[in-house]
C-alpha cells in the first residue's frame, strides 16, 4: 500500500501555517500505516482541539474528533469496544496538558493505544500561550519574561506510569515512519513524542531552528529514539483473558445480527444521506445499516457533522455490498439523498462533478439542482412526510432504498423493531409502514 491510501486527496493541501511541521507528521503517519498495510476500515484516528486536532479530516480511515484534552479518553473507549481496531491518537502539547490525567491513566492501565504527542512547546491555535512542555526560559504570549516552569518529560511520564513503549524524535527524523510503525505494533500503551516547529509563534519568539532543537534536548537531558519497549500484555488482551476465565467465553462486542432476508443486491452500492443536524440523519443511517446486515450484506457508515449541537449539516456515507468492505468513504455515490439546505450546501461541489450514473433524490424544496447526475423528486406530501421533522429522513431513505432495490421494506421494519427504546421503535415502524402502504398503492 502507498501513503496515499490513507490520505484524502480532496482535503489537500494541509491547512497549516507555512513551515509548520504538522504536515510532515501526517505524512509520516500515513507512511507508517502503509508500511504495516493496515486496512483503512480497521484504523481509527482520534483528535481533539488544537492545530494538530484538525488532522482527522485528512484521513480516509475511521476518525473521531472531540473536546480539548479528551482524545485519549475517546480512544480508550473505541479500543475497549472494538479491540480489533488500530487506534492512533494525535494530540498537541496543549491537549496533553489539559488531559494529562487521561494520558497518565491510559499509560498506567497499559491500554492498547498509540499516542503521537505533537510537541511544539505552546498553544499554537490560540495565540502561542505556554504549555506543560514549554522549555524553561521560553518566551510565549503568557511568559514574556521567560517561562519559570520546567517542561514535562512526556516519555518519562510514560515510563513512571509503566506504559509499554515510548520514543522521542524530531519531526524531520527520517526514521519517524518506522518508529511510529513500531509503536503501533507494540502491545499495550505506546507514545511517540515528536518535537516540532511552531513557525507562527514559538519558533519566531525564541529563534528556534533545527539546531536549536538539538540544543534544547541536550540542555534538558532528553534523549531521542526508542527509549524503552516493554512487551507486557496490553489491557485489551488481559481484559479478554479475564472475561474468558470467569465466563468461559470471550467477551461480546456489540450486537450480533443474523441474516433474516435474502441479499437484495449482487454488487457494491454506495449511498450518501445529507441533511441537517436534528433530522436524525445518523440514526436513520444506522437503521438502514442494520437492515443491510439483516439482509446478509456487509455495511459501513461514516458520519460527518460539525461540533455544534442541533445546527449545521449532518451527513452519513454508506457502503452496502455482499462481500466484506475493506475501504471507507464514498467519493462518488450511486445514490445521493438530500433532505435539507445544509446537506445541499455541504455537497454543492460534489453535485457539479457527479456522473450521470448517480441518481440524486431530493425533497421538493431543494429543486431544481444543477448537476450532470439524474435527479428525482421525493414525493414528501404523498408519503405523508411534508410536515414531519424527526421522521423525514428515515421516510425519504426508506422510500429511496425500496424504490432502488437497495433494501426491502420488510428488512427495514425488522431493523426498526430491534431498536431498544420502545418509543423510537414504534415511531419508526409507523413511518415505515406508511411508506410501505404508499408504495403498494403506486
Amino acid at each position: 500500500m502507498s501513503p496515499g491510501t490513507y490520505l484524502d486527496p480532496t482535503t489537500r493541501p494541509f491547512p497549516f501555517c507555512p513551515g509548520c511541521s504538522h504536515s510532515q507528521v501526517l505524512e509520516a503517519l500515513a507512511a507508517s500505516l502503509a508500511q504495516l498495510e493496515l486496512p483503512t476500515n480497521r484504523v481509527a484516528i482520534v483528535t481533539d482541539i488544537g492545530c494538530i486536532g484538525i488532522s482527522d479530516r485528512h484521513f480516509k480511515t475511521h476518525t473521531f474528533h472531540g473536546l480539548h484534552g479528551r482524545s485519549v479518553t475517546y480512544a480508550t473507549g473505541l479500543k475497549l469496544a472494538n479491540p480489533e481496531l488500530t487506534v492512533v491518537v494525535l494530540v498537541g502539547d496543549g491537549g496533553l496538558g489539559i488531559g494529562g490525567h487521561h494520558f497518565l491513566h491510559a499509560a498506567r492501565r497499559n491500554v492498547d493505544l498509540t499516542v503521537l504527542v505533537c510537541n511544539n512547546f505552546n498553544f499554537g491555535m490560540t495565540g502561542g500561550q505556554h504549555s506543560v512542555t514549554t522549555p524553561h526560559d521560553g518566551i510565549t504570549a503568557t511568559t514574556s519574561e521567560g517561562n519559570i516552569e520546567y517542561p514535562l518529560d512526556v516519555t518519562g511520564l510514560v515510563d513512571v506510569a509503566q506504559g509499554n513503549f515510548a520514543a522521542r524524535l524530531l519531526f524531520h527524523d527520517k526514521t519517524l515512519p518506522d518508529v511510529i510503525a513500531q509503536a503501533i505494533t507494540a502491545p499495550g500503551f505506546a507514545a511517540v513524542e515528536i518535537w516540532e516547529m511552531c513557525t507562527a509563534y514559538f519558533a519566531k519568539r525564541n529563534k528556534v531552528s533545527r539546531k536549536a532543537l538539538d540544543e534544547m534536548l541536550e540542555e534538558h537531558g532528553f534523549k531521542t529514539g526508542v527509549l524503552f519497549d516493554r512487551q507486557r500484555p496490553g489491557y485489551s488482551q488481559q481484559l479478554q483473558a479475564g472475561v474468558e476465565r470467569v465466563s468461559g467465553a470471550p467477551p461480546s462486542h456489540g450486537q450480533r445480527l443474523e441474516a433474516e432476508f435474502p441479499q437484495p443486491i449482487t454488487r457494491r452500492r454506495t449511498l450518501l444521506l445529507a441533511g441537517r443536524a436534528g433530522q436524525k440523519v445518523r440514526s436513520s443511517a444506522i437503521l438502514l445499516g442494520r437492515a443491510g446486515a439483516l439482509s446478509d450484506l456487509h455495511v459501513t457508515q461514516r458520519d460527518d457533522y460539525p461540533v455544534t449541537v442541533m445546527t449545521g449539516h449532518s451527513i452519513a456515507e454508506m457502503i452496502f455490498q455482499p462481500d466484506p468492505v475493506n475501504a471507507l468513504g464514498v467519493d462518488v455515490p450511486d445514490i445521493l439523498i438530500l433532505t435539507a439546505p445544509e446537506g445541499l450546501a455541504r455537497n454543492m461541489a460534489r453535485l457539479a462533478s457527479l456522473p450521470q450514473s448517480t441518481t440524486v433524490y431530493a425533497v421538493p424544496e431543494l429543486l431544481p439542482l444543477a448537476t450532470p447526475a439524474r435527479v428525482e423528486e421525493i414525493p414528501t406530501e404523498a408519503l405523508g412526510l411534508k410536515r414531519q421533522r424527526t421522521q423525514l429522513v428515515l421516510g425519504c431513505a426508506a422510500y429511496v432504498a425500496s424504490k432502488t432495490g437497495l433494501l426491502t421494506i420488510e428488512a427495514l421494519l425488522a431493523s426498526a423493531r430491534k431498536e431498544t427504546r420502545e418509543e423510537i421503535s414504534s415511531a419508526n415502524v409507523k413511518t415505515l409502514e406508511a411508506i410501505r402502504d404508499t408504495l403498494l398503492e403506486e
